[in-house]
């Protein structure tokens, strides 16, 4: 059996007693640590509702007109709203979005605000399911598996990298499985473009990249809430964190996912003593610095 990834014995613990300290310990794990819990912690969100609600759950969301208003599926929804509106007052803004959403990431929310909505739901699911609460270890272990990953297997999903390049071949890019920053190259002849033609390229050559992680992500489902890019199932969610390199030259934006939106150079005069080197780690700096502060919103 695989080790625990670090953070799920918090969420048993959270599960059970509804600790708050327990709900929140996850915040002092590393970024990828905090990524694998937040895959975690949806899976276990989607498998309450269900154990709650039933059949007309799926994958975490309910489908479109299966808990109308008025229908008896919509009451107890509205019920069990109100249920944790009253114990969790400051939050029940949050648990009322998270739970009427169709989409698993509560668009217009921030990731903090989801996550919390997710453990509470969570815990309010467990009070009124003893099963599901003497179950908690077991289950949140069985979250905590890639699919097609054996427990001896070497291979593991952090290790994992997927590239993409721009159809010009000026700079590639490779990502993980969470969609975090591995490596970043500017190529051969680089040298000859502009600024806005070389962050042109880095956007088109992280679409490709994350165009391949999706793809792996839905066949491991691991990491795989993440809609696909280009597809518009984003739902004009205009969340961005952004962040510059160290030395002012590299600006990076990035969407709620982690994924590269916007990426500007900040002056002429690109190619210092590094050359394309130098320029691909300062850019590299600037898209790491923006996913960090994306992920320490959690």
């Amino acid at each position: 059996m695989p080790r625990p990834l670090p953070g799920t014995g918090a969420l048993v613990t959270y599960i059970r007693t509804g600790d708050r300290d327990a709900r929140t310990a996850y915040r002092d794990l590393d970024d990828r640590d905090r990524l694998a819990y937040g895959d975690i912690v949806r899976r276990v969100y989607a498998t309450a509702l269900a154990h709650h609600f039933g059949d007309a759950v799926e994958d975490g969301a309910f489908e479109d007109g299966a808990f109308e208003s008025g229908t008896a599926e919509g009451d107890a929804l509205e019920d069990f709203i109100e249920q944790i509106a009253a114990r969790h007052p400051h939050y029940s803004g949050g648990v009322k979005r998270v739970l009427r959403s169709t989409a698993l990431t509560g668009k217009g929310l921030a990731p903090r605000q989801v996550l919390t909505a997710q453990h509470l739901i969570i815990r309010e699911i467990a009070k009124q399911h003893p099963g599901f609460r003497a179950n908690a270890e077991r289950m949140v272990a069985s979250k905590s598996r890639i699919r097609g990953v054996s427990s001896g297997a070497e291979e593991h999903f952090s290790t994992w990298e997927f590239t993409g390049t721009d159809a010009d071949q000026a700079v590639s890019v490779a990502v993980g499985l969470d969609g975090t920053l591995q490596d970043l190259a500017l190529h051969r002849g680089v040298e000859r473009l502009g600024g806005r033609t070389i962050a042109a390229s880095l956007i088109r050559a992280w679409v490709a990249a994350e165009k391949r992680r999706w793809a792996r992500a839905q066949e491991v489902r691991w990491h795989d809430a993440v809609p696909r890019i280009g597809s518009g199932k984003g739902g004009g969610d205009t969340s961005r964190w952004e962040a510059y390199s160290g030395s002012g030259l590299s600006r990076a934006t990035v969407d709620r996912y982690g994924r590269v939106r916007d990426f500007v150079f900040m002056r002429a005069g690109l190619f210092g003593e590094g050359g394309r080197h130098g320029l691909a780690a300062d850019a590299a700096e600037a898209v790491a610095a923006a996913q960090h502060r994306l992920y320490s919103s959690w």
